[in-house]
C-alpha cells in the first residue's frame, strides 16, 4: 500500500510538473546531465535505465495520442538509429550492452524527444497570449544565427555544408505552416542541446559531429511522428483501436495508403529525406 501511496503521490507532482514549462525545463536539464556525468563516473547503464524507464512511463500516462506516439515511436527509430550507426561508425559510445550501445538510450531517446517536443507546446499553449510572445520569432533568428556560428567555429558544419543544407532544408519542407515551423525548430534546437551535452562531456563522440546536421535528423523524425499519430487519431475515430504496439505498425501502413493527408512539397521532402538516410544508415553514403 506504501508502495502505491508513493506511486500515485509522484504521479500527482509530474502532472503538476509537466505543465510548468520552467520547473519542467530544469527537472530535464539536471535529470539529463546527471545521468550523463553518473555514466561517464560507473560506466553503470542499468541506474540510468530504470530512471528514464520511471520518467518514460510517468510521461506516458499524462500523455494522449501525440505524446504517446513520441515516447513509443522515438524510442525505437532512435534505439535503432543508434544501432545502425555504431556498426557503421557514426556513434561512438563508452560502452552498451547491445552491440555497443547503452541500453538506456531506449527510453532515453523517447523521454527525452518527448519533453522537447512537449516543452514548446506546453510553453506556447501558456503563453502565446502575451504580449511579449511575438519576441521568440526573434529568439528563433538569433539562435539560428549562433548555432551556424558555433558549428563552423568548433564543430563540423565546415566538413559537409551542401548535404548538411539540402538536409535542413528538406527537413523544413516537411511543415506547411508558420506555427508547425516554429515547432519543429524549437523541438529540433532543445534536442541538439541534449546532444551537445553528451558529446561535450564524452558520454558519445561523432566523426563529423553537425549541429545543423543533427538537427535536421531530429526535425524529421518529428515529422514522422505527428505523421503516426495523425493516422492514429483517424483511425482510432474509425476502429476505436488503442496504444498497443500493433495499432503503431498499422499507422505506419496508414502513411501510405491514403489516410494521412499529403501536400506536394511534403511528398517530395519525404522521399528524399528517407531516401538519404536509407543510403545513410547502410553505410552507402554519410549521414
Amino acid at each position: 500500500m506504501n508502495g502505491l501511496v508513493i506511486f500515485e503521490y509522484i504521479e500527482n507532482k509530474s502532472r503538476i510538473l509537466v505543465n510548468t514549462p520552467l520547473y519542467f525545463c530544469l527537472f530535464m536539464l539536471f535529470t539529463i546531465l546527471g545521468i550523463l556525468a553518473y555514466y561517464i563516473q560507473t560506466k553503470d547503464e542499468f541506474t540510468p535505465a530504470i530512471i528514464l524507464s520511471a520518467l518514460w512511463i510517468i510521461f506516458w500516462k499524462n500523455s494522449k495520442i501525440e505524446g504517446k506516439t513520441f515516447l513509443v515511436i522515438a524510442s525505437l527509430f532512435g534505439y535503432i538509429h543508434e544501432l545502425l550507426g555504431v556498426q557503421y561508425g557514426y556513434f561512438t559510445y563508452l560502452g552498451g550492452a547491445i552491440g555497443n550501445v547503452p541500453i538506456w538510450i531506449l527510453p532515453g531517446y523517447g523521454t527525452i524527444f518527448w519533453s522537447s517536443y512537449n516543452l514548446w507546446n506546453i510553453f506556447e499553449r501558456k503563453y502565446s497570449g502575451s504580449k511579449w510572445f511575438h519576441f521568440t520569432n526573434h529568439f528563433v533568428i538569433l539562435s539560428f544565427v549562433l548555432l551556424i556560428l558555433a558549428d563552423y567555429s568548433y564543430f563540423d558544419l565546415t566538413k559537409d555544408p551542401l548535404n548538411t543544407s539540402i538536409k535542413f532544408i528538406l527537413a523544413f519542407m516537411l511543415f506547411t505552416n508558420f506555427s508547425l515551423l516554429r515547432l519543429a525548430y524549437f523541438t529540433g534546437f532543445f534536442t541538439v542541446l541534449d546532444e551537445i551535452a553528451g558529446e561535450t562531456l564524452g558520454t558519445w563522440s561523432h566523426p563529423d559531429f553537425s549541429l545543423l546536421s543533427l538537427m535536421a535528423g531530429y526535425i524529421f523524425l518529428l515529422w514522422i511522428c505527428l505523421s503516426i499519430a495523425e493516422v492514429k487519431e483517424a483511425r482510432k475515430e474509425k476502429y476505436h483501436e488503442n496504444d498497443q504496439l500493433i495499432s503503431y505498425i498499422s499507422a505506419l501502413k496508414g502513411l501510405v495508403n491514403g489516410q494521412k493527408k499529403w501536400t506536394k512539397r511534403e511528398v517530395t521532402a519525404a522521399f528524399l529525406l528517407i531516401l538519404f538516410y536509407t543510403l545513410g544508415l547502410l553505410g552507402l553514403i554519410k549521414v
